[in-house]
């Protein structure tokens, strides 16, 4: 797989070539055309410039048929249905746009329709690609060597451009702006995550527009904190193209020598400043101290309790784009930052795991399985937050048919019991009392309760004959115990699943 890095500066080709998958791109053959494998980051740069070295020297390979025709130079920043829609828009026009960058601004202000404002992105997108192609042609040199600086772009270009940052992130690409009906089933988010694409598209080149410096540019907190939520392709308002674009763009942001500046960004703008006021006043917030610490006191586990009062769509989606933003801090935070700050993250882990919401609870506990793999286990064991969380999502382990659809609760039962088989496990002696008392309860509580109230309910079953491996195999010569009991749960749910099997021959 191979990528262009454009004539430039070295970390702005970086984050050019970074998205562009297989494409190639060219826009003259004559044009010397770098080439570098994928996944090269920015503190690599010694191994960059290697490896540029030695796929130039094979450039006399690979110039064929494929290298031979002229693209556009960006359009691979676009997925498929964004980029058929830029073709239609110029084909209407009949020409490559050209939109004034210095009354871009206004007109995206002045737009306010979601698919309006989306062509009005692809029609800035092509304006930029061309003025970025134009550079790339006037700076052609026969040498083999890179051209890190260039003029060709005017500081006033540049200037306009950042201007649009502004506008692109608050119309393309702020979540809180979508008006969600709450009467509706569900939201669709078709044209918010193309829109949304295309915002991230026009990030990205405007980065690049580096006219004197080989300083890539460095979004401001208040722009990041809207590229966070779509860094999760398996969200409905992103698509894989916008999952990258953000990761890249927020990496490039926040990229330095020992993460500090990352750490920083996720511990105080998003945790402190943007998601913990969200979940300040969630059931979860009693169980701790203002510190985010387990209060010494013991409190009822709060399952889903009768007559709920359930969120409305508008909340539930605000909550699950929180989700997305805090799923990427705990990914993204290291290791020492998260034992560190572990009390501020505590009550929004807390908060998510005991939503009411299927989709959040059970975003909530995947995100929460992270946290424990990265979170030291003698941090979360001394400060007795093992406690608050298996207090937390034990409760879900009773989210089960008639009383839970039994689609909602397959998303649940697995999550959870792999959260609280990994609590178990912190302890790091097989032998302790307090790995044998949370197994122990595991397999009681959850387990053989579970099978009593769902064992007619084929799928359920095979949920937990799964984690029954699981929390024997931890349990070990521990488990003896219990082998009357399993035996007759086997044997139940295989004459079950003999009976309907007879029945439907029948």
């Amino acid at each position: 797989m191979y990528l262009v890095v454009y004539k430039g500066s070295l970390p702005a080709a970086i984050i050019a070539a970074e998205p562009l998958g297989d494409a190639l791109c060219s826009t003259n053959l004559n044009n010397v055309i770098f080439l570098l494998a994928l996944r090269y980051k920015l503190r690599r740069a010694q191994s960059f410039v290697n490896r540029f070295h030695m796929v130039v020297a094979q450039l006399p390979k690979l110039q064929g048929p494929a290298l031979t025709q002229s693209f556009r130079m960006h359009e691979a920043l676009l997925g498929d249905a964004n980029r058929e829609r830029l073709k239609a828009i110029q084909s209407v026009q009949n020409k490559v746009i050209d939109l004034n960058l210095e009354d871009a601004s206004t007109r995206l202000q002045a737009t306010a329709a979601l698919e309006a404002l989306r062509d009005t992105g692809l029609e800035l997108f092509s304006h930029l690609d061309a003025l970025l192609a134009n550079q790339a042609k006037d700076e052609e040199n026969p040498s083999t060597e890179p051209v890190l600086a260039s003029s060709a772009i005017s500081d006033e270009d540049v200037s306009h451009a950042r201007s649009l940052i502004g506008p692109v992130v608050e119309k393309l690409l702020n979540l809180s702006n979508d008006a969600v009906n709450n009467e509706a089933q569900s939201v669709n988010y078709t044209i918010r995550s193309l829109a949304a694409e295309v915002g991230l598209a026009l990030l990205t080149l405007i980065s690049l527009l580096q006219p004197s410096s080989s300083i890539p540019l460095a979004l401001d907190n208040a722009a990041l904190i809207h590229l966070v939520p779509y860094t999760d392709d398996n969200d409905p308002w992103t698509t894989a193209q916008s999952a990258r674009l953000a990761a890249r763009l927020l990496e490039t942001s926040l990229t330095d020598d020992d993460d500090e500046k990352r750490d920083t960004f996720i511990i105080q703008t998003l945790l402190n400043d943007t998601l913990r006021p969200q979940f300040a006043k969630s059931s979860s917030s009693t169980k701790l101290t203002p510190s985010g610490r387990p209060l010494q006191v013991p409190h009822q586990p709060s399952g889903r309790q009768a007559g709920a009062q359930l969120d409305s769509l508008a909340q539930e989606h605000e909550k699950l784009h929180a989700a997305s933003s805090f799923k990427w801090a705990v990914t993204s935070c290291s290791q020492a930052a998260i034992a560190r700050h572990w009390p501020l993250f505590l009550p929004i882990l807390l908060s998510l795991a005991e939503d009411i919401s299927t989709a959040v609870r059970a975003k909530g506990l995947k995100i929460l399985l992270i946290f424990l793999d990265k979170c030291p286990p003698n941090t979360i064991l001394s400060a007795g937050v093992d406690n608050v969380i298996q207090d937390a999502v034990f409760p879900t382990l009773l989210f089960l048919p008639d009383t839970t659809p039994e689609s909602e609760s397959l998303q649940l039962l697995y999550p959870a019991y792999q959260v609280l088989l990994r609590v178990a496990q912190l302890d790091p002696t097989p032998k302790s009392a307090r790995r044998r008392k949370s197994l122990d309860r595991l397999l009681r509580d959850g387990v053989f309760t579970g099978h009593f109230h769902a064992s007619q309910h084929v799928r359920i079953v095979e949920v937990l004959m799964i984690v029954i491996k699981d929390i024997v195999s931890g349990m070990g010569l521990f488990s003896a115990k219990y082998l009357q009991r399993l035996l007759r749960l086997f044997s139940a749910t295989l004459y079950r699943l003999k009976t309907e099997t007879e029945s439907r021959l029948i």
